[in-house]
């Protein structure tokens, strides 16, 4: 593994040297080579060379010993050490996942015996049976899975536990990556009907709610982390800088409300209220905070209750006062739809509905990506072709300009004759 040679220095001095080989790097395939010159003897070179070559072993005998490590205990390992400065939102993705569908399917096998073709079936596996019940599994879901794995493996190669990452180069079957996701929304009327129902509802603040996340776009942790400080009268905007992970307040957090920054960068964003989120938000506030009769000139400042959550139920004595929870959001919208007889859609469906809208409206697409906060406008093309108002308006533009260019009379050029 090591060859000590000598060379002569200017002065005609000898000094000794050690040259080896100390395997090849996993990651580029080349060899990895050491060279330490200077020594005075050969029996000094022939020492260092000694403990060079044990180090290695040593280090080669840890190595194999972590290549025997089962997958289960490395994603433990990897996503308490080495997953790190990653917002907590995608932990608890990562956590979920790892949960959920890795340990259950592949935690058993060692990561030196785990192999690209069983990744595959793993993977494929997923997405024929995967679900609740055996139900297939989205192909969104199995790519974040598949992404979770092989982040943690590429770890694993990078600290040379294993020589590759099985998990390169899976395959998708080619009719499954070409189903798209089905967009859900309500239409202005549907939309107009919730919102009454809402208004009838016990605790008002579910009108409040609902109302601000199909004029705003918002996302419910979006929605659900807004607090009167971030609302400004005066400008007439709100200012979506957090969101609520309700995922997260559960188990040891229980009665915590934990907030973190929102999605993506482009996420955070100053919005623009409608005249009648406006008009609410500002009874919503009066209602939690009694201006006096005689008003200041400033009144529609930004608004009264600083670092108090906006939306907090106030019908229940019981309940007087607390933040919403994800599952009384959910139970609440479920109630007013079905009572209101409508379509079946989910919360985050109502920013759907806000970017059909907007699009039916004929707002630019690249406008619409800035409102909702997505990361680039391929997620906002879902709203490209999405009903049949947006085909026709097209289609009537078009007539417009076909139509326009007929009608016009043809410019008589100076000093020419009809013929």
């Amino acid at each position: 593994m090591a060859t000590i040679s000598s060379y002569q220095l200017k002065n005609g001095q000898t000094r000794w040297q050690v040259t080896g080989y100390a395997g090849v790097n996993p990651g580029t395939g080349k060899q990895i080579n050491f060279h330490q010159r200077s020594f005075l003897t050969r029996e000094a070179a022939k020492n260092w060379a000694k403990q060079k070559t044990a180090a290695l072993i040593d280090q080669s005998a840890v190595n194999h010993s972590k290549g025997n490590m089962r997958i289960a205990d490395w994603m433990h390992d990897w996503i308490q050490n080495y997953k790190l400065n990653v917002k907590e939102g995608s932990m608890i993705v990562y956590r979920y996942n790892i949960e959920k569908y890795i340990i259950p399917n592949v935690g058993s096998f060692t990561l030196a015996r785990y192999s690209p073709g069983q990744h595959q079936r793993f993977i494929s596996d997923m997405l024929d049976h995967g679900g609740k019940g055996g139900a297939p599994l989205s192909f969104n879901s199995v790519q974040i899975i598949n992404a979770t794995l092989s982040n943690a493996l590429k770890k694993a190669v990078q600290l040379e536990y294993i020589s590759r990452n099985p998990a390169v180069g899976v395959e998708f079957p080619r009719s499954v990556k070409q189903v798209h996701p089905t967009l859900h929304y309500w239409t202005r009327e549907q939309a107009d009907r919730f919102l009454a129902t809402a208004h009838e509802e016990n605790d008002p603040v579910w009108y409040y709610f609902f109302l601000t996340i199909l004029d705003l776009g918002l996302r419910k942790g979006e929605a659900m982390a807004l607090k009167w400080s971030d609302v400004d009268f005066s400008t007439n905007t709100i200012n979506i800088n957090k969101t609520r992970l309700y995922r997260a307040e559960t188990g040891p957090n229980s009665g915590l409300v934990v907030l973190d920054d929102p999605k993506f960068p482009a996420s955070f964003r100053t919005l623009y209220m409608t005249d009648r989120l406006r008009t609410a938000l500002l009874e919503w506030n009066r209602t939690w905070y009694p201006r006096p009769k005689i008003l200041s000139l400033d009144e529609d400042a930004p608004a009264h209750g600083g670092e108090d959550f906006v939306f907090r139920m106030r019908a229940a004595p019981r309940f007087y006062g607390k933040v919403l929870r994800d599952r009384s959001t959910n139970g609440a919208f479920e109630r007013i739809r079905k009572s209101t007889g409508l379509p079946k859609i989910v919360i985050h469906d109502l920013r759907h509905t806000l970017g059909v809208f907007m699009r039916e409206s004929g707002v630019p697409l690249e406008d619409i990506r800035d409102v909702l906060g997505h990361k680039d406008i391929s997620t906002t093309l879902i709203y490209a072709e999405v009903t049949p108002l947006v085909k026709k308006n097209a289609t009537a533009k078009l007539n417009e300009y076909l139509v326009g260019d007929k009608q016009k009379k043809p410019t008589k050029r100076p000093g020419s004759a009809n013929i």
